[in-house]
């Protein structure tokens, strides 16, 4: 079976399944790093929105003999478990005042998102961008955004500059950030697994540090955080290596005499290349803080 005939079959099974209760679609989605992917939209009857759940992930699994069927009730799993419950009221989108206080940023990659960029306000940064959403939701179902296009600020009447003003203010207190060393997020993922050596569960001094927002959800971002490597670089006595992990989360390195610059630029191209999805990359640079002048750098 081809991809557009799977897409096509997996559209027809799952409409078949619900009947009128819902309205199933197919469209094309452009992710993070001009990545386009299928997801599949099921709105429920008499609700404004829907899980999206994307269909080239399970064409992936169906050519490594997972069953269609199995595909298919698979899908139905997830949006019977996610469907709302009620509808979301995205009138406030429209009043500024009540928009203003939603406002964050986040990172990506510039060159791999120029396309985008041409649409959205957006601020260079060393080889980034800083793009901004609208904060629709955040709660243990997910986290809802809107992206923030240029012609909303014509709407809104207001520039740019006032935009990332917003979103200074705005991000740290909305998506709060969650600064952790690595012992304890390995201890976190794999402590009470039988399969895990015992001595990764242990408490040792580990150099490496991993920040995100507590959302898991871009996280990247919290680098830009006012003071927030200073004071870590003040804690920690070092300027500060930068690893760009994903665009979820970078990893932090005290930047000592054992750690080569080089040796880390290559350990996050090979991860960007061998471990992480297209629209998961964020950059193949390492980052330098410098303690005394508090710049970040490439």
């Amino acid at each position: 079976m081809t991809y557009q005939e799977f897409k096509q079959r997996i559209l027809k099974t799952v409409q078949q399944e619900l009947g009128t209760s819902a309205t199933v679609s197919i469209q094309d989605i452009i992710k993070n790093n001009n990545t386009h992917l299928d997801g599949m939209t099921i709105f429920s009857a008499g609700y404004n929105v829907s899980p999206t759940i994307y269909l080239n992930y399970y064409y992936k699994e169906y050519e490594k003999g997972r069953s269609f069927t199995d595909i298919c009730q698979d899908i139905l799993k997830i949006y019977r478990d996610n469907r709302p419950d009620s509808n979301i009221d995205i009138s406030f989108f429209t009043i500024y005042d009540k928009v203003k206080t939603r406002i964050v940023f986040k990172l990506i990659n510039y060159e791999r998102n120029r396309e985008l960029l041409s649409t959205v306000p957006h601020f260079r940064f060393l080889d980034l961008a800083i793009v901004f959403n609208c904060l629709v939701k955040t709660d243990h179902t997910g986290t809802a955004t809107i992206l923030i296009q240029n012609r909303h600020l014509s709407f809104w009447n207001i520039t740019k500059d006032d935009l990332y003003a917003l979103a200074v203010s705005n991000t740290p207190k909305l998506l709060q950030y969650d600064l952790r060393n690595m012992t304890d997020v390995l201890k976190e993922l794999l402590c009470g697994d039988s399969d895990i050596p015992a001595e990764l569960c242990t408490d040792s001094s580990c150099p490496m540090y991993m920040l995100s927002n507590r959302s898991k959800l871009n996280g990247s971002g919290c680098i830009l955080y006012q003071n927030l490597l200073q004071d870590f670089a003040n804690r920690l006595n070092s300027d500060l290596y930068i690893l760009p992990s994903s665009i979820h989360e970078v990893l932090i390195i005290p930047a000592d005499k054992n750690s080569s610059y080089d040796e880390l630029s290559n350990m996050v191209r090979e991860v960007n290349a061998t471990q992480l999805s297209k629209e998961e990359i964020l950059s193949d640079h390492v980052y330098y803080f410098s303690k005394e002048s508090g710049r970040l750098t490439l």
